[in-house]
């Protein structure tokens, strides 16, 4: 709720906005791209989830433009008809209407990527990352194994913290890459950096590992400015890396940044090839914020028309899985 009257701020000064903008411009329309604009960039754009915008892409780069037609559509029908006629009421549900029956049927996966879903809640103790790296190796080996598989991605920071032990751990999938220079895997950690920690994706490929940071990590929870001691990196206005992944120029977002507008803004500059999507939403169990995380996700991947794939870390499991037999 306090995030919600937070975004809904911007709104009242629109009326404001509107008197000072010459009608040459369009005042309603440079308006609305204003306020727009205050909710998506910093710093209410570090909490703007759900923005409404993003509903739109569902009918792909049309939905947009239906969406700013339809409002200076109403604008028009409140000043001839004015405010109480039934008019912009149907504009609107149709446009509405218009955008969820066009949605764009999303491309499909490359051949051989594979997301691997996981069920193991909070990792808890200082063993359980290096209990599940072991678990997660093997069955990342096996998959590894068929010659069709290419890529492997695995949830958000399921491996825990990258220190020396866990990439040990992890260091026969490294060399395995290293002679199988086609496959590659995407695994979760979270990266030590100075005092802090940076929530990443760990690029495997080729015998060597690259860091892949996320811009935008979850305000307070994960980033708190005033302790900087295992606070998350935030870079809101840090460049997004281009990154390709089985010669794919590829896109990744992960987890909060999948509710938001502006690390996706960054890609639609120079639109990716694919989508990658790795979440861990364990503290989510029984709401529905995994799925508006899903939504968000397929509809920026609708606006560019892109396959999309995503790994999440769901729920909580009884027992925390047995180290494999070497």
């Amino acid at each position: 709720m306090a995030s919600a009257v937070v975004l809904a701020l911007p709104y009242l000064a629109y009326d404001g906005l509107i008197r000072r903008f010459p009608a040459q411009i369009g005042p309603r329309l440079a308006g609305l791209v204003t306020v727009t604009a205050i909710g998506i960039l910093p710093p209410l754009g570090v909490i703007g989830w759900t923005n409404p915008w993003v509903g739109s892409f569902e009918a792909g780069p049309a939905g947009p433009v239906l969406v700013i037609e339809a409002f200076i559509g109403i604008v028009l029908l409140l000043r001839v008809f004015g405010s109480r006629t039934w008019g912009p009421r149907v504009v609107a549900g149709v446009v509405t209407g218009f955008i969820v029956l066009c949605q764009v049927p999303l491309p499909a996966m490359p051949a051989g990527w594979i997301a691997i879903n996981t069920h193991h809640g909070l990792l808890k103790g200082p063993m359980s990352p290096i209990i599940i790296s072991f678990h997660l190796r093997a069955v990342v080996l096996k998959k590894l194994s068929d010659p069709h598989t290419h890529v492997v991605v695995l949830p958000e920071s399921i491996v825990g913290y990258w220190l020396p032990g866990t990439a040990a751990v992890w260091q026969p999938v490294i060399q395995w890459t290293a002679t199988h220079s086609r496959q590659t895997v995407l695994l979760g950690a979270l990266v030590p950096e100075g005092r802090g920690y940076a929530d990443a994706l760990v690029k495997i490929h080729a015998g060597h590992i690259r860091i892949l940071h996320d811009r935008i990590p979850v305000p307070f929870s994960m980033w708190h400015p005033w302790n900087a001691i295992e606070s998350a990196r935030m870079a809101v206005f840090g460049r997004r890396e281009a990154v390709h992944v089985d010669g794919r120029k590829a896109g990744y977002l992960i987890c909060y940044e999948q509710l938001l507008t502006l690390p996706e803004l960054s890609l639609t500059f120079s639109p990716p090839e694919v989508l990658i999507g790795a979440a861990n939403d364990w503290w989510a169990k029984g709401t529905n914020i995994p799925e508006i995380q899903r939504a968000s996700l397929r509809a920026w991947a609708r606006l560019w028309r892109v396959p999309v794939i995503d790994a999440v870390n769901y729920g909580y499991t009884t027992t925390v899985p047995a180290i494999p037999h070497q």
